[in-house]
């Protein structure tokens, strides 16, 4: 069984490649978005919006098999890449 850490290692580049074909960022590589930059932040570079915010979502529940909960908690997991990879770790244990 792999490290936990290299279990968050992995996540994280699987949602930065999935931030960026989701949401078709144009100019931007998977491996130039921080583990902790804000996603939805006015001074992101990613310009990421409400609709954004949805559209990864959907994603992240279809690719990895995960549910997000329906009590208003989900946009806490979508501060970063890293709180994203967690949040994902932990639904699948």
């Amino acid at each position: 069984m792999p490290a936990p850490q290299t279990v968050q290692e992995e996540l994280r580049r699987q949602i930065k490649e999935l931030l960026v074909t989701t949401l078709r960022l144009e100019g931007v590589r998977p491996e130039e978005i921080g583990d902790g930059d804000p996603l939805f932040s006015p001074d992101s570079r990613l310009g990421l919006d409400s609709l954004s915010a949805l559209e990864l979502l959907s994603a992240i529940e279809y690719t990895f098999k995960v549910r997000f909960p329906n009590d208003g908690s989900a946009k806490h997991h979508f501060e970063s890449v890293a709180t994203l990879a967690a949040f994902v770790q932990s639904a699948r244990s």
